[in-house]
């Protein structure tokens, strides 16, 4: 024991697993007689008890602050639609090319729906509810598989787009914060425990066409 740390009888309570499974409120829903596991050794039965790995979440939600009306009369609904055009022809020619169709034709028709739904969402001309209806964008991408590593590689080429299409930079904060915080959402494949990494607008590289998230 070192000598100078201060004498004290209290315990330090363990950290939380990465994935929940030891904090108070899961312990609390244990059944009597129930005991909390973290490994398969503590798992492994020694006696009469059962052991239970409590309840728990994987992936944390952020609010997603959709844009205000500053944003479309900033921008203008025609840019809005250049950006998401940009956007998407360079995720044509990037390591997720295979989340889009290859087909041209269906391509083009991805791009003028992802661009209806943005240019709406922002206050444009309602051109997607009518059509597709109301909608759960993160229900909507259940079909492709999107890690964390592929919603990176999202936010670097929209950050390029935002950077080649001229995006005023009165609004450009307002609408990266509203894209970068939905990103999340369309993650549904994970590659480890941590929580998807945050890329606030702050740390962003100014006046760089790389098409890259700060590491």
């Amino acid at each position: 024991m070192c000598q100078h740390a201060p004498h004290t009888t209290e315990t330090t309570p363990a950290a939380p697993h990465a994935c929940g499974c030891s904090t108070p409120a899961e312990t609390q829903q244990m059944a009597p007689g129930e005991r909390p596991v973290h490994s398969l050794r503590e798992a492994l039965q020694t006696d009469e008890h059962i052991r239970t790995v409590g309840a728990g979440h994987d992936l944390n939600f952020p609010p997603v602050p959709f844009p205000s009306l500053r944003v479309i009369r900033s921008a203008g609904e025609a840019l809005i639609r250049a950006l998401v055009t940009q956007h998407h022809d360079l995720l044509r020619a990037s390591p997720i090319a295979g989340l889009y169709p290859a087909d041209a034709e269906k391509f083009a028709e991805a791009v003028k729906r992802s661009a209806d739904f943005i240019a709406e969402a922002c206050g444009g001309s309602a051109q997607y509810t009518p059509v597709r209806g109301i909608t759960c964008m993160r229900t909507r991408h259940f079909p492709f598989t999107i890690d964390e590593s592929a919603r990176e590689t999202w936010l670097g080429l929209l950050w390029q787009a935002l950077e080649e299409s001229g995006f005023p930079l009165d609004v450009r904060e307002e609408y990266w914060n509203w894209q970068e915080a939905m990103s999340i959402r369309m993650v549904n494949r994970r590659t480890g425990k941590e929580q998807p990494a945050r890329f606030a607008y702050a740390t962003m590289p100014t006046g760089s066409k790389a098409a890259a998230v700060p590491a």
